[in-house]
């Protein structure tokens, strides 16, 4: 039960995150939640489940494999955009940890 509590807020960070990054890449929020996870399974592969992200995880998949990804597609705005990635995660990261995430 409680790893599926634990997906379920990982889940809903997502999402927060992907609506703001789709604001500041003007693309569509299931498309930037998209990129957030397919940074996830750059980071660590297709076998860790989203129950098992911490904040350092999270924090560790935006300044990685994200920031590389937006780099690729020669997004203009980059380190602005990873920083308000950051602030918006940090903004969250109390719920990440009652979750235990």
């Amino acid at each position: 039960m409680k790893e599926k509590y634990q997906e379920v807020i990982t889940i809903e960070i997502i999402n927060i995150l992907g609506k703001n990054l789709a604001t500041n890449l003007n693309i569509s929020p299931p498309a930037a939640r998209g990129l957030i996870k397919l940074s996830i399974k750059d980071q660590f592969g297709p076998f860790k489940p989203l129950s098992q992200l911490s904040y350092e995880d999270l924090k560790l998949i935006i300044n990685q494999s994200l920031k590389k990804r937006l780099l690729n597609l020669e997004v203009v705005n980059l380190r602005t955009i990873i920083n308000i990635m950051l602030e918006d995660l940090k903004k969250n990261q109390s719920v990440i940890t009652m979750a235990g995430v």
